[in-house]
C-alpha cells in the first residue's frame, strides 16, 4: 500500500502531537503527555476519534489488574498503572473505585503448579501459597478437592474501565490537551519517510508526531502508512451470572484458572467469568466497519459454543456455577498479537509515527504504564520500561491482512493463561 498521498486537502486543524483513539490507551497517552508537558508546556496535543471516549473495547473490558505477568516489562507496566490510579485520585480528589480484592491464581494439576511457580516466582509483590482448603476458605465458590495449589496476590484488584479512562481524560484536559470527537481518520500522511499528518473525512490535520492508539482499527490505520503491525482484532467475551451474593460474595478475589481456560471476578453479587475457548474469532482489519456495535462476531449463539466447551472444566473448579443462571453475555473486539505482546513505541519505517496498541486483553491493567512509556518515547525522554520486546517491528515485515496472521493472533487469545 502506498504511503504518500497526492493533493493536499484543506487543513482543518494542526497540533505538535496527535493521538488517534480515545479509548483507554489513547487517553492514557494523552494523560502522560499532559503530565510531562504541563499546562502551557509549549507543545500542543490533540486526541481525535470518531467515537465518544471509551465506548468501544474499553467499555467491554473485564479490567482485571493482575500483577503476575510472564515478563518483567509487562509487570512493570501494570505496577505503573497502580501508581497512575493513585496519582489520578490525588489530583482529581476522588476515589476511582479500585476494588483491591486480590487475585487467586488456581492450579488444578501438578504441571500447572510448576507453571504457576514460574509465573509468580520473580514477582516483586507479596504472594501467599495455599492448599485447596485454604483457597476455598478465601474463595468459597471454589472446590477444595479440585484445587492442587493456589497463589494469592493480595495487592491486586479490578476497576471500572470507563471510570479509569474518564479519569485519564479529565486529567489530560486539565493539562490543556484538546480532545476532538467525530473526526473519522482515514489515513496517515507520510512524505519522504516521515509523518506530516492525518487525512480525515473532514480534511487534513497537520502534525509531525502521531500516536496510533486506534484499537481494533490500528492495524488498518498503520497500513495506510505502509507499516504492518503483527496484530488482529479478535473477539473477546464473558458472561455474568444472575445476582447470587450467597454464592459469590462481593469481596471474592479475582480468580485466574488456567486449567479451565477461565477467569472470574465478583460483579455486584454476581460472578463475571470469561472462557478462552478452543477457537477464537479474528477479523480482517481491512473489513472492519466504522462502529463495532452490532457487528457479527460469530457469536449469534450468545457464545454458547465456547460456553458448552468450557463449562464442565470451569464448574469442576467452581461448582456453584451449576446453581446460578446466566444473566448477561458481553462480547467485543480486542487486539491480539501473534506473540502475545503489546505493540508500543516508534515505527521503524516512518519517522514520527508511534504505536500504542496490541493490548492482548491486558490494556486496562497496563494502561498507565503504557501511557507513560509511549509519551516518553514521543517526547524523546528516557523511557521508564525496557520496550524492545514490544517494538512494532520486532517480527520483521508483516502483512496485517494475511489470514495466517489472523489465525496466529486468534491462537494467542485461545492459549492465554494469565489474567
Amino acid at each position: 500500500m502506498t504511503a504518500n498521498r497526492a493533493a493536499n486537502p484543506a487543513v482543518v486543524d494542526s497540533a505538535d502531537i496527535v493521538v488517534v483513539g480515545a479509548g483507554i490507551l489513547g487517553l492514557a497517552v494523552a494523560w502522560a503527555l499532559g503530565q510531562a508537558l504541563g499546562s502551557g508546556g509549549g507543545r500542543s496535543v490533540l486526541v481525535v476519534d470518531r467515537h465518544p471516549p471509551s465506548t468501544q473495547a474499553t467499555a467491554r473490558a473485564a479490567a482485571l489488574l493482575t500483577r503476575a505477568r510472564g515478563d518483567a516489562a509487562t509487570a512493570a507496566l501494570v505496577r505503573d498503572t497502580y501508581a497512575a490510579i493513585e496519582a489520578l485520585e490525588e489530583e482529581l480528589e476522588e476515589d476511582l473505585g479500585l476494588r483491591r480484592v486480590g487475585t487467586l491464581h488456581v492450579a488444578a494439576s501438578a504441571a500447572r503448579v510448576e507453571s504457576l511457580r514460574t509465573l509468580v516466582g520473580d514477582s516483586a509483590d507479596p504472594v501467599e501459597w495455599l492448599d485447596g482448603e485454604g483457597a476455598a476458605r478465601l474463595a468459597p465458590c471454589l472446590s477444595a478437592e479440585a484445587v492442587e495449589r493456589a497463589a494469592f496476590m493480595p495487592l491486586d484488584g479490578f476497576i471500572d474501565p470507563v471510570r479509569l479512562a474518564d479519569a485519564y481524560r479529565r486529567s489530560a484536559r486539565r493539562a490543556g490537551i484538546r480532545i476532538s470527537i467525530g473526526l473519522s481518520v482515514q489515513a496517515i500522511r507520510v512524505e519522504h519517510g516521515r509523518v506530516t499528518g492525518l487525512e480525515t473525512g473532514q480534511g487534513f490535520i497537520a502534525a509531525p508526531l502521531v500516536v496510533n492508539a486506534a484499537g481494533a482499527w490500528a492495524a488498518g490505520l498503520a497500513w495506510s502508512a505502509g507499516v504492518g503491525l503483527p496484530q488482529a482484532p479478535v473477539r473477546s467475551q464473558y458472561w455474568i451470572t444472575e445476582p447470587r451474593p450467597d454464592l459469590f460474595p462481593r469481596d471474592l478475589p479475582v480468580l485466574v484458572m488456567p486449567d479451565a481456560g477461565a477467569y472470574a471476578r465478583p460483579e455486584l453479587g454476581a460472578l463475571l467469568f470469561g472462557l478462552r475457548g478452543r477457537r477464537s474469532v479474528a477479523l480482517d482489519p481491512a473489513r472492519l466497519p466504522v462502529d463495532t456495535a452490532g457487528l457479527d462476531l460469530g457469536d449469534s449463539d450468545g457464545g454458547l459454543e465456547t460456553l458448552e466447551e468450557g463449562w464442565r472444566g470451569l464448574a469442576r473448579l467452581c461448582p456453584p456455577l451449576l446453581r446460578a443462571g446466566i444473566a448477561h453475555y458481553v462480547s467485543g473486539l480486542s487486539t491480539y498479537t501473534a506473540d502475545g505482546r503489546f505493540v508500543l513505541g516508534p515505527a521503524p519505517e516512518v519517522e514520527g509515527l508511534f504505536m500504542a496498541t496490541g493490548c492482548c486483553g491486558a490494556g486496562i491493567a497496563a494502561s498507565g504504564g503504557i501511557g507513560q512509556a509511549v509519551a516518553a518515547a514521543v517526547l524523546g525522554m528516557p523511557v521508564p520500561v525496557e520496550m524492545s520486546r514490544f517494538a512494532p517491528g520486532r517480527l520483521g515485515a508483516v502483512d496485517p491482512l494475511a489470514p495466517a496472521l489472523r489465525d496466529a493472533c486468534a491462537a494467542t487469545r485461545s492459549g492465554k493463561t494469565s489474567g
